[in-house]
């Protein structure tokens, strides 16, 4: 089904949870396609979409919320809903909130209640970044939040409005390009123009065919520096580089400590530890 330049925007919400903001970041520095040309309407044959960020709106207060709501009505307009950052368990807030947009009666929306509102009316659900796929950093063992990732949140057997189910975008945090480039392809399936291949994580298959091994950052102080492991993990990044094909970890004498996988950190950072081989 093509698309025409009368078809209204599809918009695209983006909801925050725990996170340093490192995706939107990275997502901003894509080059290659850049998330401008989308929203600009540059990319030939696409839906004009129109994005609603809590960092980027000029909009505040209600009036950003406005969207959000509409959302979470009953038969609401198509959206996408994008997810950045770990998913925190409400109940552990004991009378406070961990993260929340919005009031409602003089209490936070958490994010918990916005997905609870959101996902059942999405028409795909992108969550992008290790700490939305699978916890990340703020799941780590120890933490009082309870964090997760959004499968664990919703269920693996969560399937959007399109018949899709959650679409992970891990990488700590992914390359920017990884971001545009996902929602193009899902804007072109959603238009019924091509397949979307996601793998048995429901990660872009193509995107996640590169791998590259666990190392420890380069010291060069040190005689001789050993990895303690020989495991491969999906990343394009030591092929791709971070921003216009420059630097990313390992490039630059960073360690790869396996930030796409699930179990990061806990599982993938004693396998790093620096070892020096005498």
């Amino acid at each position: 089904m093509a698309t025409t330049e009368a078809e209204p925007p599809l918009n695209i919400l983006w909801l925050t949870g725990g996170s340093c903001d490192g995706c939107t970041m990275s997502a901003l520095g894509g080059i290659d396609p850049q998330l401008e040309a989308l929203l600009l309407g540059r990319i030939t044959g696409l839906r004009p979409v129109q994005l609603h960020h809590p960092i980027l709106a000029f909009e505040a207060g209600e009036a950003f919320l406005a969207d959000y709501r509409r959302a979470a009505e009953k038969n609401p307009p198509p959206f996408i809903l994008v997810v950045e950052g770990s998913i925190f368990d409400s109940t552990a807030g004991g009378a406070g909130a961990f993260s929340g947009m919005g009031e409602e009666t003089g209490r936070p929306i958490t994010v918990t209640d916005w997905l609870d509102r959101l996902a059942p009316a999405a028409t795909a659900i992108i969550a992008v970044g290790t700490c939305a796929t699978w916890g990340g950093i703020p799941a780590a063992a120890g933490n009082p939040t309870g964090a997760m990732g959004l499968t664990a949140y919703l269920g693996a057997a969560y399937r959007s409005q399109a018949d899709l189910p959650i679409i992970n975008i891990p990488g700590c945090a992914p390359p920017g390009d990884n971001f545009v480039e996902t929602l193009i392809y899902l804007l072109l399936h959603l238009a019924q123009e091509i397949p979307l291949d996601l793998d048995d994580w429901h990660r872009p298959r193509w995107m996640y065919a590169d791998t590259t091994h666990l190392q420890p950052a380069h010291a060069d102080y040190l005689p001789e520096v050993i990895s303690r492991s020989d495991l491969a993990v999906p990343c394009r990044v030591p092929v791709q580089g971070w921003m216009n094909h420059v630097g990313g970890c390992g490039n630059i004498g960073g360690a790869c400590n396996g930030c796409t996988m699930p179990g990061f950190p806990d599982q993938m950072l004693p396998l790093t530890q620096i070892s020096i081989q005498s």
